[in-house]
């Protein structure tokens, strides 16, 4: 196999869990455009999923959606028969979906913790184990979590979305090791990207400032730069590495 064809992604399936968002519908973008059929799943209704499905069809992409509430423990359940009864295999799994509720610690109330943890961290839990039942089945699979800058260091007023993300980043190691013999599981770490979730932080210029001064490349990540981490996860080239987080933040971490 030449260099080239290992991040070829043809023939493989993709399921992204909250690919509606920003980075996982960039993450979906990017998986599709090396080949893969992309599944993108999010809470929206079935008619905003359609949109986006008709964007990508639209690039000659090949892609389904549908509809996933992944902190709704009763559909996670179900996931495994769903996914290998319409699509007959998962290749690569995708947890994308995530929420941030910013505020105090001291003013963190038990419904903003419960929301926060059940879609960040049990969610990447139990989709990860109805996923990873059809990869192990099929001897083969890849799984990518996405972390956070906060999987490595704290940052303050998100006490619960930092918790959710370092636990990610460890149930990713765990996930890896009891997996070994047939699944890859890898994470992403994103930095300060221009999402949703993100830009009530960039209305305020003097916290922009401070924000992009920690950033040793001067600026804000964009949704092209997760693809190729995305896609090298994905493919064969990834096929001795497990149980890592790769940190795509402009040099935040190293600095």
């Amino acid at each position: 196999m030449t260099a080239k064809n290992l991040f070829d992604l043809s023939g493989k399936t993709a399921f992204i869990t909250g690919g509606t968002g920003s980075l996982g519908k960039g993450i979906a973008l990017a998986l599709a455009e090396a080949g893969a059929e992309v599944v993108i799943s999010g809470i929206e209704n079935i008619e905003k999923l359609s949109i986006i499905q008709q964007e990508f069809e639209n690039k000659g992409l090949r892609s389904s959606v549908m509809n996933l509430d992944v902190s709704n423990y009763e559909e996670v359940l179900t996931l495994t028969k769903t996914l290998k009864n319409k699509f007959g295999k998962i290749d690569i799994l995708v947890n994308a979906a995530g929420i941030n509720i910013r505020g105090p610690i001291l003013e963190t109330t038990l419904e903003d913790w419960e929301k926060v943890i059940n879609i960040n961290l049990r969610g990447t839990y139990f989709v990860s184990q109805a996923v990873a039942r059809i990869m192990m089945n099929q001897k083969n699979g890849k799984i990518i979590n996405i972390c956070s800058l906060s999987s490595q260091i704290g940052l303050p007023n998100m006490g619960p979305y930092v918790a959710s993300k370092g636990g990610v980043d460890q149930i990713t190691k765990a996930m890896a090791i009891e997996w070994a013999s047939h699944i890859q599981v890898n994470a992403i770490a994103p930095g300060y990207f221009h999402t949703e979730l993100t830009a009530p932080l960039f209305k305020d210029p003097e916290h922009s400032k401070v924000i992009l001064s920690r950033i040793p490349q001067g600026r804000l990540g964009v949704e092209s730069d997760l693809a190729g981490t995305a896609v090298y996860l994905a493919s064969d080239a990834s096929n001795y590495i497990t149980g890592q987080t790769i940190y795509v933040d402009g040099g935040w971490v190293a600095s």
